[in-house]
């Protein structure tokens, strides 16, 4: 136990072996069966061993845990960007499930699916481990709508088409589209302003692997889906008599209406950066090459460790809303995020 907690690239330093003796001696270290281990038991290999490492130091990420709904079987919150949904290596107590057991005191909150660290917006949490299950075969089985904003710079060209009073907004707004935005092979051209009944569908193969930070894309059957059911120009308005920092804060952007049909890891991030625009303060994407975006040997750009992140800095991606059928109820369920998508 004790070379496992010190091979840990994160660990709290005082949780040396004189720590993993108190563990035992508290009955902490115990088998599927609730039967506590003494130091000197014999285990057979392959034998599950539960116990709890001490958590590194983590640097506090700010903001709060927004409530949003609650009931018997559900708590439905805003998640601020930075915080990862669970545990998962130098993130413990930092998380959104750990925040969120110690600020709303129900220890036996647990997330219904997740929402990627850097993205912001509506979380759903089962209050007790017996209805768990129910609700994450929803988001397993696809059988919820997610709908999510991303903020990212004016596509060259759609500034002036989308701008305010420019054309009558009962005619149709041609937007220029680079090839293989739509999915691989799709031609450049000028497509229709997508909308709810006439959206833009986007088909890719996307493959992320371990140890690998972005996703790449091939030619092969398309496994991600993705609609674009709008797209808005924010931030366009007249500058004159505005503040400096009022100027700052209403650079053009494009916010766009996302409602993704698969949940491959950074699908929406990819399908921006797709279209030239990656999203507001994507560290990865961002400055990814067109030769890494395709390419599984394609050389990774510098993103800053955790350490280093500039909390002022958001990504511009937003779940803005969840939308499902109860399983217990059979209610028809929609939750909205009170976050701002663009308020970046």
């Amino acid at each position: 136990m004790q070379h496992l907690i010190a091979s840990q690239q994160h660990h709290d330093p005082t949780d040396d072996i004189n720590a993993v003796l108190r563990r035992f001696s508290d009955g902490s270290v115990r088998l599927d069966d609730g039967r506590a281990l003494a130091p000197d038991d014999v285990v057979p290999a392959g034998v599950f061993i539960w116990f709890y490492r001490r958590p590194a130091p983590e640097r506090h990420v700010p903001g709060e845990l927004r409530e949003l709904y609650r009931d018997e079987r559900l708590l439905v919150v805003d998640k601020p960007p930075f915080m990862s949904t669970l545990p998962r290596g130098q993130h413990i107590t930092e998380t959104a499930v750990v925040r969120a057991r110690r600020q709303f005191g129900i220890n036996s909150l647990s997330p219904a699916h997740r929402l990627d660290r850097l993205t912001r917006g509506v979380l759903l949490f089962t209050m007790t481990q017996d209805v768990r299950g129910a609700y994450q075969r929803l988001f397993e089985s696809r059988s919820v709508r997610k709908t999510y904003e991303a903020v990212t710079p004016v596509p060259a060209g759609w500034g002036e088409l989308l701008a305010p009073g420019e054309f009558n907004r009962e005619d149709s707004v041609f937007l220029p589209v680079p090839a293989g935005a739509f999915g691989h092979g799709s031609t450049s051209g000028f497509y229709p302003e997508p909308s709810p009944e006439r959206p833009w569908v986007l088909r890719h193969h996307m493959v992320k692997l371990r140890g690998r930070m972005a996703t790449y894309l091939t030619d092969d059957e398309p496994n991600a889906e993705t609609r674009v059911t709008g797209v808005r120009l924010v931030g366009a308005d007249n500058d004159i008599g505005k503040t400096a920092e009022s100027k700052a804060s209403s650079v053009p952007r494009i916010v766009w209406t996302l409602e993704p049909h698969s949940g491959r890891t950074h699908q929406l991030r990819v399908n921006m950066r797709l279209f030239g625009t990656p999203i507001v303060s994507d560290p990865l994407y961002g400055e990814l090459s067109d030769a890494a975006l395709w390419d599984v040997d394609g050389k990774m750009p510098f993103v800053p460790s955790v350490a280093d992140e500039d909390f002022n800095h958001p990504m511009g991606l937003t779940a803005v809303a969840l939308s499902l059928s109860d399983p217990f109820s059979g209610d028809h369920r929609s939750f909205h995020s009170s976050y701002t998508p663009h308020n970046l």
